[in-house]
């Protein structure tokens, strides 16, 4: 029986490799053994378990990650435009076409009353009620008008918002690849 056969079918080259580099290395091998003896009682144990901690930890982040960009997918969509900031966009649209025929109608209003106070007796009382009714009118598109104001400004933060989850979903999903990676 050789020497090998005693090593269990190792060559004996690679053994004096081994052997060597322990003896290279013997300070470094004896740091990290009085590391290991000053280590709280358990945490040689703990020590082992972080494979376990850093995947879950990197499946947290991974999946953490994927919620955010669900979450910027439905306030901006996929190409920042749409979700929850296109439905307030076109609803900001939609408020503004308003007021333009609001105000449209308050002028026709208020020249219907020059053309009836033109008429003696009976024009004055009605050419007043028409200048009220089209003051409302254009009072009722100014505030239209403020409000299709309020939903675009609504559409931009949620613009900001969605870009910032955005980022977010990218780098959480990166930093739980990263762990995972880390552990092979």
């Amino acid at each position: 029986m050789g020497i090998e056969d005693l090593l269990g079918g190792r060559d004996l080259g690679d053994v004096k490799k081994a052997v060597g580099f322990v003896l290279e290395n013997s300070d470094d091998f004896k740091k990290v053994l009085e590391l290991v003896r000053g280590l709280p009682d358990g945490a040689v144990g703990f020590i082992g378990q972080l494979p376990d901690l850093l995947k879950t930890i990197g499946t947290g982040l991974a999946e953490a990650g994927e919620q955010a960009a669900k979450a910027a997918g439905a306030l901006v969509g996929d190409d920042g435009e749409g979700g929850a900031r296109k439905a307030l966009t076109g609803s900001a649209g939609t408020m503004n076409a308003a007021k333009d025929r609001l105000k449209d109608a308050a002028g026709m209003l208020a020249g219907l009353a020059g053309e009836l106070d033109k008429i003696p007796g009976i024009g004055d009382a009605a050419a007043k009620k028409l200048n009220d009714g089209s003051g409302q009118i254009g009072g009722v598109a100014t505030e239209v008008e403020s409000l299709a104001g309020n939903l675009k400004d609504l559409s931009d933060i949620l613009g900001t918002v969605g870009d910032a989850l955005k980022g977010l979903g990218t780098k959480l999903t990166e930093s739980g690849g990263s762990v995972k990676t880390l552990l092979g």
